[in-house]
């Protein structure tokens, strides 16, 4: 009976000990992967922000800027038919500015491929990468850096982040570990410098000249700040502190001049969401493995353990066999 005992305990050991490979190896980076078909809708807010009133560009009178209460809705699918390499997302994102009374101030759509562990921009000419600047009008962008999410697995480190105004990567810096709503996050700072990123040909009188058009300058700054789940990468707020302007011969008017960030519902969400991914991430990573080859090592051990005292057994009984025969 021992033996068979022993047997057993070996071959479920052994069993387990390769499960666990299994689940550290094949499992884990199944899972720390970008799905092929998400879809997610990501509403944020400015209240107060100063935005340009386009109406004042065509109309007579200075150009002007209003304040509002703006809501903001991101829409990101995945494009599963994507004629992508393998590991690689494509994402359409679609995202729509709101007035408080419902009026929508401004809406951009963009397609980008990008990494799906590291989350950062890949080149993909058969992809379609491309940033629509005007209803019907794309065209075609080549990132760099994060896209949409940091790193599965993100580590304490500076890493480059895609901005579309300035049409480039900027890193955006480590500056420590913090807690949101309960979760232990890694915050991330990128600072871009006010930049000339633009000139807009506008009729002279909006600023003030006697020419009949002038080229106004426009600036762009931003101060963009990411709370990141590490073991997903997956960013739980964002706040983006955004300075663009139209400058001319000493005349500035905001275009778009506020603080967007995630609204507390969604924070709330994402929240949860990272919370439940992060515990599975980390048992498929780490605990879960390691509980297997302590659990197979130890039934391995008695088995062998059994199978010893079994041999003992039959042994001895061998050898009170041969002095009974031998009376």
């Amino acid at each position: 009976m021992r033996s068979k005992l022993a047997a057993v305990s070996v071959g479920l050991g052994v069993f387990l000990i390769v499960a666990a490979a299994l689940v550290r190896f094949y499992a884990y980076p199944v899972l720390a992967t970008v799905p092929p078909d998400y879809e997610g809708v990501t509403e944020l807010e400015a209240d107060g922000a100063e935005v340009l009133d386009y109406g004042s560009i065509t109309s007579s009178g200075p150009i002007i800027s209003e304040t509002h209460d703006l809501e903001i809705t991101s829409n990101t699918v995945a494009d599963s038919g994507a004629k992508a390499p393998d590991d690689v997302a494509v994402w359409v994102n679609s995202t729509t500015v709101y007035r408080e009374d419902g009026s929508k101030f401004q809406q951009s759509r963009e397609r980008a491929p990008f990494d799906a562990v590291s989350g950062a921009a890949v080149e993909c000419d058969e992809c379609e990468s491309w940033t629509e600047v005007a209803e019907g009008e794309r065209e075609p962008v080549v990132r760099q850096g994060q896209i949409y999410k940091f790193p599965f697995d993100t580590k304490k480190k500076d890493y480059p982040v895609w901005d579309n105004s300035v049409g480039e990567a900027v890193d955006a810096k480590f500056e420590g570990e913090e807690k949101v709503d309960g979760l232990s996050v890694y915050k991330f700072v990128q600072r871009i410098e006010s930049t000339m990123v633009d000139t807009q040909e506008l009729p002279g009188d909006k600023f003030g000249s006697t020419q009949p058009s002038v080229d106004a300058e426009m600036w762009y700054g931003m101060t963009r700040t990411f709370y990141v789940e590490p073991k997903t990468g997956s960013p739980v707020n964002r706040v983006e502190d955004r300075v663009q302007e139209l400058r001319y011969d000493g005349v500035t008017v905001p275009v778009f001049v506020g603080t967007v960030q995630y609204t507390d519902a969604q924070v709330d969400e994402l929240v949860d969401d990272a919370k439940s991914n992060a515990t599975l991430l980390g048992g498929m990573k780490l605990l879960f493995p390691a509980l297997l080859v302590l659990l197979g090592a130890a039934l391995v051990a008695g088995g062998l353990f059994l199978g010893r005292a079994a041999r003992r057994g039959r042994d001895g009984a061998a050898h009170r066999d041969q002095e009974l025969a031998g009376v």
